[in-house]
């Protein structure tokens, strides 16, 4: 499968129904001799997102593509990861201006559907490498990982929902601590209920009785913060431009909202790993500080090991 391609693709279109894209990037895997489920291509979009190259509005049904930026990557010497549209020419545009290094995704039939390439870019000082990506038409933005770090607003319930109805099929989030998984029925409490509507999975939580709207990745994490369970652990690995750099491990269970799965991806300017054994989802090279900010928004504490 070439993300490549895919992603030239979105740049030139600009825009479309996520349905569509879906549809896309599975022929695209299937053009590699891969036959991807549906929560596989549902990963691609989110990581596509977390990467900045494109918005994905889930409850539209929509997607954009972003516009070409690249933003500094904590404590790497003045190196910045490109993101968003990429057209046909740029990176070879790039590379007549900029030290350009491609680093391209490993590729295994058993692991998830293959990203773009991630292209890093430097220069003497900031400034001529601002005012080369500029000439390219790139903008040059800072740190995005800490910028989106620091405006992080703390996960909460969204408005007044009215309780399933009699008749719908719900499912609601199992109360063991080690697992996240869905079970038949509703809640004999407060906590996650899911249900179908018009075919598309939608989500109310009930707290101290009273019923509200949220997502997904939301409910799951307001369910693991009401529990007193910890999903978010911090190691670290260096000390680098005087802070500390280190790698954030969450549980795979947890999904991140958007905004704070791209602080934590845009830190290294590498799509979301995952570790099979400890089922974790990865994040390398990320400060103590965004760490933190990233916990505290997902009413998290960070725990720090070694």
């Amino acid at each position: 499968m070439d993300a490549d391609v895919l992603l030239t693709w979105m740049s030139e279109v600009g825009s479309g129904h996520v349905r569509d894209l879906r549809q896309r990037v599975a022929w695209a895997a299937r053009a590699a001799d891969r036959s991807p489920k549906s929560y596989e291509t549902g990963r691609w979009l989110r990581d596509i997102s977390a990467l900045g190259h494109a918005e994905i509005d889930w409850q539209g049904g929509t997607w954009a593509v972003a516009p070409a930026v690249a933003t500094l990557l904590p404590a790497t010497g003045g190196t910045a990861v490109l993101a968003g549209t990429r057209r046909v020419g740029l990176i070879d545009r790039l590379e007549e201006l900029v030290s350009v290094h491609v680093e391209r995704p490993e590729s295994r039939h058993d692991g998830p559907l293959p990203m773009p390439s991630a292209v890093f870019v430097q220069a003497d000082s900031l400034g001529e490498l601002r005012t080369s990506l500029e000439e390219s038409g790139v903008e040059y933005v800072g740190c995005t990982a800490r910028s989106i770090a620091m405006g992080l607003r703390q996960i909460a319930l969204g408005a007044h929902a009215a309780p399933p109805a009699r008749g719908d099929a719900a499912e609601h989030l199992s109360a063991w601590a080690d697992e996240v998984r869905f079970c038949s029925g509703m809640p004999s409490g407060d906590g996650l209920c899911r249900t179908s509507v018009y075919g598309r999975p939608s989500y109310r939580y009930r707290s101290n009785g009273t019923w509200y709207h949220t997502d997904h990745a939301t409910g799951i994490l307001l369910d693991r913060a009401d529990r007193g369970i910890n999903v978010f652990r911090w190691r670290p690995e260096r000390v680098a431009d005087g802070e500390e750099i280190g790698t954030v491990f969450i549980d795979q269970g947890a999904p991140l909202p958007p905004l704070q799965a791209r602080a934590l991806v845009l830190c290294s300017g590498l799509p979301t790993q995952f570790g099979d054994l400890a089922r974790t989802a990865i994040y390398r090279n990320v400060p103590k500080d965004v760490a933190g900010l990233v916990a505290k928004s997902i009413r998290q504490q960070v725990s720090v090991f070694t």
